[in-house]
Order: structure tokens, then sequence, then C-alpha cells
């Protein structure tokens, strides 16, 4: 911990200064793991703040500071305060420095209609018009798609990823094998949605799209201690399909949403786009299901093992990848509910 304090000092001294806080006396210690961040709790001038530190590596040049900054701070220009209030930002030291939340996280028994309904206002007030015109400078989402041919390119390239797990241990093997299963259902999947839609390659226009927070659901909120949700995590935010943010909404298998939700979520969270979105939502769910299960099957890739040693270097291979086998089996059982 101490080389690390050592690594983040400069900048974060920085940041502090252009914040308005103490950049001299300040203490930092470790936050928690995440998936390909760091983060830290920092104390200055008796307050408590999180400075995040940003996964950054050649092969992934996704910037994920600067599309979670973004959001945070328009999200904070429209009246939103479900979210953490974005501080100050170092890009060239992939740093950031946010408000702290108190709160708890939530587990799928704390998942009920009104945790849904919350979240689904925070969505529809996201994408209500005028945040919608006030948005231009934010750019497109992480694997943005804007029509149903490049969702089902989008998946058919992560199936094919998947022929890049190895079989060199017992759980690897495993994996392969679920794969195989995985691809053949897509194939069935898709052709019936081909069948099902209309003109696949078309766009959707300007005026369909939305701001989503991508990576959006309950393994990203806390409860404050007032009852309130609020909502972290937008590394990934951007423009895209309203369908796709509706869709990743229940398939995320971080803390499920009940499918029993699916219904009440569209009502509100669509309400912006038209009766027209949530049949595209409907038909299009499925596809997400599948692209979460590759996702899921991403730990057993080579680089994954790059960003998890970032994020928590003492982590241990195999328990993680037999949870995530786990979890991508579940999700795919979902498919026939």
């Amino acid at each position: 911990m101490a080389q690390v304090a050592l690594e983040l000092e400069p900048a974060l001294g920085v940041l502090l200064a252009e914040s308005g806080r103490d950049a001299a006396g300040y203490m930092i210690e470790p936050l928690g793991t995440g998936g390909n961040n760091r983060v830290f709790t920092v104390l200055s001038g008796g307050e408590r703040l999180v400075a995040k530190w940003y996964f950054h590596d050649p092969a992934d040049p996704r910037d994920r500071l600067g599309a979670e900054y973004a959001l945070l701070e328009h999200a904070w220009r429209i009246g939103l305060r479900c979210v953490p209030r974005p501080l100050a930002c170092s890009p060239h030291t992939h740093l950031a420095l946010y408000e702290y939340v108190e709160g708890a996280k939530l587990d799928l028994a704390a998942v009920d209609a009104a945790c849904v309904a919350e979240a689904a206002r925070f969505f529809a007030a996201l994408n209500a018009p005028a945040s919608r015109a006030a948005a231009g400078g934010i750019g497109a989402a992480s694997e943005a798609c804007f029509s149903a041919g490049e969702h089902l390119r989008m998946v058919d390239g992560r199936i094919a990823r998947l022929a890049a797990i190895p079989a060199a241990a017992d759980i690897d093997r495993e994996a392969r094998r679920f794969a195989d299963a995985l691809g053949v259902r897509w194939r069935s999947l898709r052709a019936d949605i081909l069948a099902a839609g209309d003109e696949p390659e078309s766009p959707l226009d300007a005026s369909a799209r939305c701001l989503s927070p991508s990576d959006f659901g309950f393994h990203n909120a806390l409860r404050r201690p007032d009852g309130t949700l609020c909502f972290l995590d937008f590394e990934y935010a951007g423009w895209d399909d309203p369908a796709k943010a509706v869709g990743d909404f229940f398939a995320h298998p971080g803390v499920p949403v009940p499918r029993a939700h699916f219904d009440a979520f569209l009502r509100i969270a669509i309400a912006p786009f038209g009766a027209a979105m949530a049949a595209r939502a409907r038909l299009l769910e499925p596809v997400f299901r599948i692209k979460w299960c590759c996702i899921v099957l991403n730990e057993f890739l080579p680089d994954a093992v790059r960003r998890r040693r970032f994020a928590d270097p003492g982590a241990g291979a195999e328990p993680r990848k037999r949870a995530q086998l786990a979890k991508a089996r579940a999700l795919f059982d979902s498919l026939s509910c």
C-alpha cells in the first residue's frame, strides 16, 4: 500500500488542491477492489472523499475516466443527485476525485418494486429531452450499437472469442464445453430475431438514442442512510441504444433483477422514447443475456488476467473462475424463463 500511495501522491495532491481541499495533510487507504480499477478513500481536512485510479492498457484504449467523469458532470448540471459528485480529475494520470457516498450495498433480497422504479426514474430523468439536448459533448458508450445487426455482430464476436479459452485445467475445459453449448443456443436465437425484426441494419435515429449509464444495475448502487439509492460506476457510459440499456439492466449477473419487474421498469424508463422502443427492447432482450454469458466468461480469456492483477493483485484465479462459470450457467438457464 505504501508504494501505491507514493505513486498516487503527486497527482492526488493536485486534485485535492483543485477541488479546494487540503493537499498537504491527507490520508489514503484502499476502499476495496473493483473489476478493472483501484478505489481509495481519502481523508482531507476531516472530509472523506473517493479517489479512483483507472485501469489503462495499450490493448484496451477505452477512456474509462473520461466516460465516467463526463456523465457525472452532466448529471449534476441537470440537477440529479442520485450519483456521486465529481470533484476533479487528471486524465494524464488516470486518476479522479469524487464525493464519498455513505451507504450500504444491496443484495438480491433488497431488490423490490420500489428499487426498480427508482432506477427507472433515474434513467428516464437522464434521458428527458432537455437532458439529451444538453449532452452533445458526451461520446458513445463502450460497445455502443445503434442497429439490431450491430447488436448481433457484437455477440457474434464475443462468441468467437470464447474459442480462445485455454484447456489446460479442468475448470477451463468445463468453460470450453459450456461455451460450445452457448454458441449453439446463440445461433438459434439469432435466426429467430432476424426472422422477427425488420431492417436489422437500419440505424436508430439520433432522437431515439439514449444516454446510457452502462453497467447499470443494483450491483453498482448504494442505499443511503435516508433510504434513497445512489448509482455508481459509469466508466462505460455514453450514447447507446435504449434497448441495450434495458437488456443490460436485467441481464447483469451482479445483483440480478427479477424478470417480474421488466414491464414496470420498461414503462418508466422508456417513456421518453415511446411504444416502438419498448417493443424493440422486448425483442432484443435475450441478446443481452447471451452477451452477458460471454462477458462473464471473459474471466477465462488471457487478456482478462492483466486487468484482474491490476485491480486485485492478491486474488486467486480458480475460485473466481468457478464463480463466474456458475453465473454464466444461471444466466443461460434464465433464457428459458
